[in-house]
């Protein structure tokens, strides 16, 4: 082999090794981007429905509050017996 040929085999294996950064580079960039994209699509999706979050969010902070008021009120009265319960308390 002469150096003429060496050198060629050389320059050729630096060429393609660079190709194949270059792809990979490339390939980086796409999964990236599409990334950013479905990110912008959630974000938008949110903002757009961002009334019905609100309203979903406080009605279910609603409901939390009454049934803890409720459970509250129940744990604290007292129990009463067969006769008081039938009696509607006047016994």
């Amino acid at each position: 082999m002469g150096a003429a040929e060496r050198t060629a085999e050389a320059s050729s294996a630096v060429v393609h090794g660079a190709a194949e950064r270059v792809q990979a580079g490339r390939q980086a960039v796409m999964a990236a981007s599409g990334q950013a994209v479905a990110f912008a699509k959630t974000a938008w999706t949110v903002i757009a429905h961002r009334k019905v979050l609100a309203a979903g969010l406080g009605a279910g902070l609603s409901a939390l509050g009454a049934t803890s008021y409720l459970a509250g009120r129940r744990s604290g009265r007292r129990t009463h017996g067969p006769l008081t319960r039938l009696t509607g308390g006047r016994i």
